[in-house]
């Protein structure tokens, strides 16, 4: 067998370092919510678009969508207006069109002005949507001249009328200098630079917004003729496309600095390079990208699961003003020092010492700065719950290694292993937590991949060679350029002499659970152990990755490109590579993971910001209960009996919530308690956990038993 260590390869879907991840709940509740303010402040109504749009690409992607459509019923218009935008970036256009047909017939001109700028964006040739925009455009008379050139622009691209186009050649002749002014811009959109440039011309020396515009449509057109002189032959271009545009952006934009990811660069020559080389990936797909110093250094840590840190895993809620230590990693120097989860971080020391506060700061930006060289010290400044004084944290950076696989001994001989991506480190996770889980007498396994993004190339097979006999096909994979041209062929290597006295695992009884955040390595990995028979996949279909990249230095630079360069096949032979709705890995048993109904959504936000959970434990986690309470952390038979005063509690909190549901959210909250005082967190919770029940039943049958036989689980299921 073959196999090609490239370096750093890697099978990789983008995901944010474990120790910086948002928090994915409630989200569609709070896309409900930011549709509500917008409501109240329609001056702010594209700056909640753009939070919007950005949260509907998270792992709720499709909840937060459904929240869009049933707004564009909404009664306010900009709320309609919004989530017609949203609803059409997601490719559902068709879905909005009677919402925007709605709107063009508003009698407020920048609603109207809007609509139809939504419409040039997407061109739409909807027959009555059509009629509709070509009726506002007949009485758009008495409308501002925003809405005016904005719908005849509209009716243009989405008819071609010419009458359109005329009209806006007309405006040009108007009095009203913002009339002519919006037309010379929409007829320089549409590529009409004759009938513009003089307008342009004029308008270009102007002070203000539409000045601004007027210079940079102006740099677009000599760009445009720079580069049909050169496709026609009249001129030779002396000098590369790219350095013509950036000369012509740093003379004419209306800034001297822009955004990219949260922070705001230069206008300087080498950040446009950088994004000029960004664009041109992220037009090949998705997957390709490029990478600057500070980006490469944040994938190697992710890739090798190390990093100098306080070791912390943080996270943000929409509506949340600080980040919040969701989980210390209980080695690192956070735990040691006091920090515990659930606190707030206020501020933080910079290099020179000095506070820098981070109220509504980003995570990634709070992250930087917390992160720093190895055994220096950093000041964090902390808010927790019950306290009323700020606290401050000394804590010395340390080296923070990152546990892929997670291990834990179920009732019943059930060995459970939670694999959360592929790392330099994580076939040696892996073979530590099989070993662990032998000596405490395994009989039968779980390899959870359920979320897990993917990663290394290497680290898949290796962890595959532990559960597939040696000659096993794992993976084909090819390309069509340099080492990866044609097939490779990825077999289950022969045992090496040194390898001979290490455990195998070709015989366990085993399940693999996945979901449709199980991605690239994940499927490569649960798709080898389905079509080679030798576990039984549960859950949901995988998201469908079927590729790979592959990382190269850019020369003369400290740059690196991550290409595609090769795709994969399952040992069927299929690809797994989702087009069109259709790919990913099939479970054997298809499992739904349980989701919350709106209104159980929202009863459930009001519960935890009402603080009465809190003050529960607070009450009883304590004293003689203290030890009780930390027995229901780890198993309370769904029996919300054995809780103190359970009953007495549920009735005074007056939620339309059960009480199962109640005592589920309660048992959450303690167990985030118990693992900050034991040390060691909880790697799943089977009580709660539709998917892996299902899953350990079938695990029970392939080893010829009953789950039921086994208490603990003969008490939650049917529950």
């Amino acid at each position: 067998m073959v196999r090609s260590f490239v370096a750093l390869l890697i099978l990789l879907v983008a995901a944010a370092p474990l120790w910086a991840q948002e928090e994915p709940a409630g989200v569609a509740a709070e896309a409900e919510k930011t549709l509500a303010r917008i409501a109240q402040r329609p001056e702010k109504a594209w700056d909640y678009a753009l939070t919007l749009r950005r949260v509907a690409g998270g792992e709720e992607g499709a909840k937060v969508v459904a929240v869009f459509e049933r707004g564009l019923d909404h009664e306010n218009p900009w709320v309609q207006l919004v989530c017609a935008r949203l609803v059409c970036a997601k490719g559902n256009a068709e879905t909005a069109y009677e919402t925007l047909g709605k709107l063009l017939a508003s009698k407020d001109a920048a609603i109207v002005e809007s609509a139809a700028m939504l419409l040039s964006d997407y061109a739409s040739d909807d027959e009555e949507l059509v009629a509709k925009l070509r009726a506002a455009w007949k009485e758009s008379a008495k409308l501002s001249p925003g809405a005016r050139v904005e719908l005849s622009e509209a009716l243009y691209l989405c008819t071609g009328d010419k009458l359109a186009l005329d009209a806006l050649k007309e405006f040009l002749l108007s009095s009203d200098h913002d009339l002519k002014a919006r037309a010379a811009l929409a007829l320089a959109d549409l590529g009409d630079s004759a009938t513009a440039s003089g307008r342009l011309a004029q308008l270009s020396k102007e002070p203000g917004q539409l000045g601004r515009l007027a210079r940079i449509s102006k740099g677009i057109f000599e760009i445009r003729g720079q580069i049909e002189e050169v496709k026609s032959g009249v001129k030779t271009r002396k000098e590369p496309m790219i350095a013509v545009e950036i000369r012509a952006l740093r003379a004419h934009y209306v800034d001297d600095k822009f955004d990219y990811k949260n922070e705001t660069l230069p206008l300087t020559t080498e950040n446009l390079v950088d994004q000029c080389c960004r664009a041109m990936t992220a037009y090949v797909d998705d997957f390709s990208d490029f990478l600057t110093p500070p980006e490469i250094k944040k994938l190697q840590e992710d890739q090798q699961g190390r990093y100098y840190g306080i070791g912390a895993f943080v996270g943000k809620n929409i509506d949340e003003e600080f980040i919040r230590i969701t989980q210390p990693m209980y080695n690192g120097p956070a735990y040691k020092a006091g920090m515990r989860s659930g606190d707030m971080l206020v501020a933080v020391n910079d290099s020179a010492g000095k506070r820098v506060d981070l109220k509504g700061a980003e995570v990634d930006d709070a992250v930087n700065l917390i992160k720093g060289p190895l055994n220096s010290t950093v000041t964090v400044f902390v808010r927790r719950r019950g306290i009323d004084k700020e606290m401050v944290f000394e804590v010395k950076r340390q080296e923070i290694e990152v546990d892929t696989a997670l291990e834990e001994m179920l009732p019943g001989g059930v060995g459970y292993l939670r694999l959360t991506r592929f790392g330099g480190n994580s076939g040696l996770d892996v073979k530590r937590a099989l070993a662990n889980l032998s000596r405490q007498g395994m009989k039968t396994l779980v390899l959870d991949l359920r979320d897990n993004p993917g990663g290394q190339l290497t680290a898949v097979l290796e962890i595959a060679d532990l559960f597939l006999k040696p000659g096993t096909l794992i993976s084909t994979a090819g390309g069509v350029f340099g080492t990866w041209k044609g097939r490779q062929r990825y077999e289950v290597e022969e045992l090496k002499d040194d390898e001979k006295g290490e455990p195998r695992y070709y015989d366990v009884p085993m399940i693999v659970m996945i979901n449709e955040n199980s991605a690239s390595g994940s499927e490569m990995l649960s798709g080898a152990l389905k079509d080679n028979n030798r576990a039984t996949v549960v859950g949901q279909p995988s998201y469908g990755k079927g590729i790979g990249q592959s990382f190269f230095g850019i020369r003369g630079s400290n740059r690196m490109l991550k290409c595609t360069v090769f795709s994969y096949y399952l040992p069927s032979g299929i690809t797994i590579d989702r087009v069109a709705g259709v790919g990913g890995v099939t479970p054997h048993l298809s499992v739904e993971a349980d989701y919350l109904e709106p209104w159980e959504v929202y009863a459930r936000d009001k519960l935890l910001k009402s603080d009465a959970l809190e003050q529960y434990l607070d009450t009883w986690y304590r004293g003689e209960t203290r030890e009780r309470l930390m027995k229901l952390a780890v198993f309370d038979s769904r029996d919300a009996g054995q809780w103190p005063e359970f009953d007495k509690f549920h009735g005074a909190l007056g939620t339309t919530l059960s009480k199962e549901d109640v005592r589920r959210e309660l048992r959450f909250r303690l167990r985030a308690r118990v693992a900050d005082d034991r040390g060691a967190e909880f790697t799943q919770n089977f009580q709660e956990d539709k998917q892996l029940l299902s899953g350990l039943t079938e695990l029970f049958k392939k080893a010829g038993g009953d789950i039921k036989s086994v208490s603990e689980y003969a008490a939650v299921l049917g529950k």
